[in-house]
């Protein structure tokens, strides 16, 4: 049975199941990466949170497990924050605490907080829940962020809204407003985001709100949301007669930031729920996107959109075609330009054809129908999921920066302005490369075999 390599950049854990990131946090050089894990099985059990820590974002040590089920329930999605002024008084010996919170999915979804003043072992809160909930079936996910006032903001997923609440002191808290959006995609809300982009001499927030697999549009996705953030809740700038996806392609999901960065990156779920219990597994089940630097831009129309560009990795070097072809290498990095419609296509001697590009509508183009094994799942060989397409906002020469690594494939195009995240198992590494008349390629190939 077809089993892929493990990823050589992208985050997986040891073993068992992981799915959405949750409690990304940074503290004296150390990136925090905590997710929704289950370690006795491949696929979705009860919850825990995984941890590991890094100091670039691409090499991470492994440690144990931060948070287990309790008498409250399983451990659901949170975020985590440091809290450099011991807002919260739970800081020692001049040591500031992280301060996590999370859902506990029990006999209903309430929020709970934990401390570590070590940074590796958290303690619960003796009087969770800090946030209760006797009512509502899904009331989850919740993100802190901090406000321009100095104290503490938070977003929940409630149904088909977010909720918004306001604390001191990370353990009193107070609902302050609500946001729905009529024409956002069908679907219960789930793992909201809400932070300020700057964009020239403007401040604009960027509320993300993920949908599960009952999302209208081809499964679980990304969607997002600008504005302001007035008076304790979030006002979009103009209504959505359609979603706005943070990322067209078919596998990123939950995306949230990292807090108490001074530039905002952000890290996904590379998976679908969908199909993301059958896809092609050995010892663990699920991996993360790359992190990601996320900006502002504003069009000539005078909307913002986010422009998202991966982290520096620093282990690709250019190599030529003929290098390229006898490296049977499964991490590589490509650079293509053209202008008008073209396409590159990445093939081996398996049959498998992976192709992406611009269409002659001026559509960025990606196409992973024969790109490898597909069998596992017939929603992840169907139609629906094997072409994507997303609309340039400018016309003219263009650029796509390619990331393959194993069976993550990672495009930005045109700096960018758009993303597409896609899982693709070709049943050997890819070793050719051709292009359409026009069409320029760049090839890096990867330093190492061991990150």
């Amino acid at each position: 049975m077809f089993r892929p390599k493990r990823p050589l950049i992208h985050f997986t854990p040891v073993s068992g199941w992981i799915n959405d990131p949750n409690g990304l946090v940074y503290e004296n050089g150390n990136y925090h990466l905590f997710a929704q894990y289950y370690p006795d099985a491949m696929k979705w059990g009860p919850m825990h949170w995984y941890h590991a820590v890094s100091r670039d974002l691409i090499h991470w040590k492994h440690l144990p497990v931060a948070l287990k089920p309790d008498d409250l329930g399983y451990i659901y999605s949170g975020s985590a924050v440091f809290d450099s002024k011991n807002s919260s008084g739970f800081g020692v010996a001049g040591k500031p605490p992280i301060v996590a919170i999370y859902t506990n999915h029990g006999k209903t979804e309430q929020q709970s907080i934990a401390r570590s003043t070590d940074y590796t072992e958290f303690i619960p809160f003796t009087s969770n829940p800090v946030i209760p909930n006797d009512t509502l079936p899904d009331f989850r996910d919740p993100k802190i962020f901090r406000k321009p006032e100095g104290d503490w903001g938070l977003v929940l997923a409630a149904g088909d809204r977010v909720k918004f609440y306001s604390s001191a002191n990370l353990t009193d808290w107070k609902e302050t407003g609500e946001f729905s959006e009529q024409n956002s995609a069908s679907g219960v809300w789930e793992c909201p985001d809400l932070f300020p982009l700057s964009c020239g001499n403007r401040t604009k927030w960027m509320l993300t709100v993920s949908m599960g697999s009952g999302a209208a549009d081809r499964g679980s996705r990304t969607q997002y949301f600008i504005g302001d953030f007035k008076n304790g809740k979030f006002v979009s700038d103009k209504p959505c007669p359609d979603a706005h996806w943070l990322d067209a392609g078919f596998d990123n999901y939950a995306s949230v930031t990292f807090d108490n960065t001074p530039d905002k990156i952000m890290l996904g779920w590379a998976s679908n729920w969908i199909y993301a219990d059958k896809i092609p597994a050995e010892t663990y089940r699920g991996c993360m996107t790359l992190p990601r630097n996320i900006t502002l831009s504003e069009t000539p129309d005078g909307d913002f959109i986010p422009v998202l560009s991966p982290v520096k990795i620093g282990i690709f070097s250019e190599c030529n075609y003929s290098e390229f072809r006898s490296l049977g290498t499964a991490c590589f990095c490509i650079k293509v330009s053209g202008r008008g419609e073209g396409y590159v296509t990445l093939s081996n001697s398996a049959g498998n054809r992976l192709m992406f590009g611009v269409n002659g509508n001026n559509e960025f183009y990606f196409d992973r129908t024969e790109a490898g094994i597909k069998d596992f799942d017939e929603n992840f060989a169907s139609e629906m999921f094997s072409v994507a397409t997303h609309k340039r906002i400018m016309s003219g020469s263009w650029h796509f920066e390619l990331i393959f690594d194993s069976y993550i494939c990672e495009i930005f195009a045109d700096g960018g302005y758009s993303a597409f995240t896609s899982l693709v198992f070709p049943e050997i590494p890819y070793n050719t490369i051709s292009c359409s008349t026009g069409v320029k390629a760049r090839i890096f190939k990867s330093n190492s075999t061991n990150l």
